[in-house]
Parts: structure tokens; sequence; C-alpha cells
């Protein structure tokens, strides 16, 4: 004998029905909990990985025009760049982007922000900067030799080089 009224619910009735099951609060908040937690991973996972994908590039001044280019390994770069900045404005612009630069005696006067005199008849050293970067869990060294004296592809020519540490130390160089 069944003793269920007529439009009244029963257990065997839920179970018959997919669309009323519930799920217990504990699950919602494991899920919840664990989206959290993938959230808080990918963000600190995509920046490694783009930065792995896409390495930053050594600083470079407006109107510099690539000359050659070289690539040893990933992340190690050399390249060979023209300007028509004079080379002190050129290791001007590599010390405000953090760099240690070392000028030639007599080349660059005061701040190393101007060349007095005329260009040199022949193409001569007058700078090299050396600058560092940390990048994600990365690091970057960069490193660029400045002369002036060309006639072609621009008064002044810059080799830049870079490497990227993938273990996030730089390690000591030999002084230059």
């Amino acid at each position: 004998m069944n003793t269920n009224k007529p439009g009244s619910p029963s257990s065997a009735d839920d179970a018959a029905r997919p669309g009323r099951r519930f799920l217990p609060w504990q699950v919602i908040l494991l899920g919840g909990a664990a989206l959290a937690l993938a959230v808080l991973i990918g963000t600190q996972v995509i920046g490694v990985l783009y930065s792995i994908i896409a390495p930053p590039s050594p600083p470079l001044p407006e109107g510099a025009r690539l000359l050659s280019h070289t690539g040893f390994d990933y992340g190690v770069d050399d390249w060979l760049y023209g300007t028509d900045e004079r080379a002190c404005t050129v290791a001007r612009f590599y010390q405000e982007q953090g760099g240690v630069c070392r000028v030639s005696v007599g080349d660059c006067e005061g701040d190393s922000s101007m060349r007095l005199g005329p260009a040199p008849a022949e193409p001569q050293n007058v700078a090299r900067c050396v600058g560092e970067v940390y990048f994600s869990i990365f690091a970057m060294r960069w490193e660029v030799t400045i002369a002036s004296g060309y006639e072609k592809d621009g008064q002044t020519r810059f080799s830049l080089s870079r490497e990227v540490f993938w273990t996030g130390s730089i390690p000591p160089r030999p002084e230059f």
C-alpha cells in the first residue's frame, strides 16, 4: 500500500528528478578555495612564463638604427646600432637608465652630456656602460660600448649586448 498522497513530494520522486539535487556547502566552500588558489598560483606562473617567452630588451635610445644582430644563445645577444646623436648623449642616456659608465678622458666634459669640439676624424671608443635589471624571478646584465667618428649610418655607433641569467642571480663581473 502506498501512503504517499497525490501531489506530495517523496524521496523516491526527488531521486528521479535530476534537476533537484543540491551540493553540500562543504563542496562549494572547497571549490571556492581551490579556485582562489588556482588564481593566486596562476598569476605567479603567468609572469614567469611570459618572462621566459619574451625576456626584456636592454634600453635603447630613440632614433637608433639596427645595423646587425647576433644571437649566441636564448637570452644572450649582441646588437650593433647607429645613431645621429653624439656619443656623449648616448652615454648619458645609458647613465639615466641606471648604467654605470666609464667615459674616455677628454671625450666628454663635465656630466657627459655634451661633446665639445668636432667629431673625431676616425672612429674611436668614447664610453662603456654596464647595467643590471631584475625582472620576474630572473635577471639581466646589459653592456654598451659607444664609439664616435663614423660617416655612414650615423656619427655614433654602439655595440649593445645582453645576457639573461635564468637563475635570478647575477654573477660578479670583472672590473671594466
